[in-house]
């Protein structure tokens, strides 16, 4: 009875905390002729024995969900790899400078489209709202791209705020005359390969947090929030790559030295931190 007890409670404990493997971590909707490449990424959290345990939604234009379309195949996946997933490989490739991980239309969507990651048949993380159509929402990045937010997912329940978008149209114009456009030449840069695994600390959003005004062109930016406490702010590129780290004093930071573009914001105070989109006009 002991060592029934024993494998039951062992089963629990692995049941529990199976699966905490694999997240959503972007998507692209492409400049390229067509719309392409469309791009899904997902970061690989733990090791993967067996990667068929995972399949992928694609739900347009505001319909519900109607169950799992794509499952992976039984391939082992390691800490800290991405996973790519395109409907085509020549403009991916293209785009991005390297091949997709698989292939399948599961991803041949819009920026204003869900798409949904299941474990075992349950829905386990999303990538927009089931059942609503992105156009005009805060989330939509038709012919741009949206991307994660570190420290953030898996979420049954989408949450705009652990996100990043570009906003609809931002790369237009990044296929140049004769559709010879990369990422890396881009305006509105997708920032492959750069979410930072943080999901071993829990993050608690500053409460009734503030910033305006965004978009700005006027050198600064005011910041506020609930608490009277000191905030600590740290500014990137959409590569990742820290330009800027400072505090907020007065409920203003100057970002006076940064150029126009896109940029990501990481804001803490006290335990609790906040990422907001940036953009410098």
């Amino acid at each position: 009875m002991k060592k029934l007890y024993f494998l039951f409670l062992t089963v629990l404990i692995s049941s529990a905390s199976f699966g905490q493997d694999l997240i959503i971590t972007g998507i692209m909707d492409g400049p390229l002729p067509g719309g392409l490449p469309k791009a899904l990424e997902l970061y690989v959290v733990n090791d993967i024995p067996d990667l068929s345990i995972y399949g992928i939604e694609s739900t347009t234009n505001g319909t519900a969900s109607a169950g799992q379309e794509y499952t992976f195949p039984t391939d082992s996946k390691t800490a800290g790899e991405y996973i790519y997933i395109s409907t085509e490989q020549p403009l991916f490739n293209q785009y991005l400078g390297f091949d997709p991980t698989y292939i399948d239309n599961v991803v041949n969507v819009n920026g204003d489209d869900t798409i949904i990651l299941y474990l075992n048949s349950a829905v386990y993380d999303l990538l927009g709202e089931i059942g609503v159509d992105g156009t005009g929402t805060a989330w939509e990045s038709l012919d741009g791209w949206a991307y994660r937010a570190d420290g953030f997912g898996p979420n049954t329940t989408f949450t705009a705020s652990e996100w990043i978008f570009s906003g609809p149209n931002a790369t237009d114009g990044c296929d140049l005359a004769d559709d010879t456009g990369t990422n890396a030449g881009c305006a509105s840069v997708f920032p492959i390969g750069s979410y930072s695994n943080t999901l071993s600390a829990k993050y608690n959003q500053i409460e009734d947090f503030k910033m305006y005004p965004n978009p700005t062109s006027l050198g600064y930016v005011n910041i506020s929030s609930k608490s009277n406490a000191e905030m600590s702010v740290a500014v990137s590129d959409v590569l990742g790559k820290q330009i800027l780290k400072n505090t907020v004093k007065d409920n203003t930071l100057d970002i006076s030295s940064l150029k126009s573009g896109i940029y990501i914001m990481k804001v803490s105070q006290e335990d609790a931190i906040t990422s907001q989109k940036l953009v410098i006009r």
